[in-house]
């Protein structure tokens, strides 16, 4: 137990020093925490943690007790916690590491009848199905919200299963204006900054839906992967964090 309490000493500084370079004040001698949440989306989400962490190491720095021996054991499980939120700052996940590639990616054809995507949908789980043209770039989402918007805006109009992804284009669109939204990012972007792109709501009515990564996040350069929220969630929840 010993061992492991001045193993946390020796990351407690790490992380200081860490979080400070985040802040820009990498010569101040304060665990800078608000400082850097201002900069940083990383810090900003484990923000309470890392208050924690401080309040719990200044005892052990400044004791006040008369009684020989430290105050506060570090346990392993803790230790390891403090650990995995150093190495998520120094090697934070970013976009490419989440999601599904190119090559796995699921899309509609133009051709495509509503039914057999809607069976594969189900099937799968798949939730976004890109349409893409020639050259691998979106010009629009095939889901559920396409479905109810074509059945908004076409009086009297039943949605058939042979009906095709052509007929409904104009509600898979990206500027379709419906329930759903959808962003283009850097494949370098960091987990943290698409975590708050999905917890956003762009108006009472809409939220984001799907995240596509692209050359420098331009919507005029071929598709390289799909991210939805479940995605970042498990990504998150893997790494031992709450979204």
């Amino acid at each position: 137990m010993i061992e492991t309490t001045e193993k946390f000493i020796r990351v407690y500084e790490d992380l200081v020093k860490e979080v400070n370079k985040r802040a820009h004040v990498s010569d101040s001698h304060s665990f800078e925490i608000e400082k850097a949440t201002q900069r940083d989306q990383g810090v900003a989400r484990h923000r309470e943690l890392l208050r924690y962490i401080r309040d719990i190491r200044h005892p052990m720095q400044h004791p006040k007790h008369k009684s020989p021996g430290p105050a506060v054991h570090i346990s392993p499980a803790f230790l390891a916690e403090v650990e995995g939120i150093l190495n998520h700052l120094r090697n934070p996940p970013n976009a490419n590491s989440v999601g599904v590639t190119r090559k796995d990616m699921k899309t509609a054809q133009l051709t495509d009848q509503l039914g057999d995507l809607a069976d594969h949908m189900k099937r799968t789980g798949f939730s976004h199905l890109p349409i893409l043209d020639e050259k691998d770039v979106l010009i629009g989402v095939f889901n559920e919200a396409a479905v109810f918007d074509y059945l908004w805006h076409v009086d009297e109009q039943i949605v058939s299963r042979s009906m095709t992804v052509a007929e409904v284009l104009p509600h898979c669109r990206l500027d379709a204006q419906h329930t759903e939204t959808f962003r283009f990012v850097a494949p370098n972007t960091p987990i943290d900054d698409l975590i708050e792109l999905f917890r956003a709501i762009e108006t009472p009515l809409t939220r984001v839906g799907a995240v596509f990564v692209a050359l420098s996040g331009k919507p005029d350069k071929p598709v390289q992967r799909l991210i939805t929220p479940w995605d970042v969630m498990s990504s998150d929840k893997d790494a031992g964090r709450d979204v």
